[in-house]
């Protein structure tokens, strides 16, 4: 499970401690190398370094969350914001009318 919506992970060590010797260099030949492997790598095949380009060039893709048999159009607001703040929310056994008669009542 990652951190918590809403948390704020505004300490990165380790990203500032690699722009700090980027700086140090005073140059960026290194970060050029580092970027030159990464492109030989996955000229190679390596798959995860294909990723990691196109994460960079492209954006990471949305995290889906999958609910079952039940698509995102058919919950309710209450059962999507429910799923947003991590409770245990069962979809409701009700058809959804988008638009259209409606069905007779017994």
């Amino acid at each position: 499970m990652g951190r918590p919506i809403g948390s704020l992970n505004r300490q990165k060590p380790f990203a500032d401690a690699l722009r700090m010797e980027i700086r140090a260099a005073n140059d960026h030949r290194h970060l050029r190398a580092i970027a030159r492997k990464l492109i030989e790598m996955a000229e190679g095949g390596d798959l995860q370094a294909i990723k990691e380009i196109g994460d960079r060039l492209d954006g990471k893709c949305a995290q889906t969350i999958e609910r079952g048999d039940v698509s995102v159009e058919a919950l309710s607001d209450a059962e999507l914001f429910a799923i947003i703040r991590g409770e245990s929310f069962e979809p409701l056994n009700k058809p959804v009318l988008i638009c259209g008669p409606v069905p007779p009542t017994k």
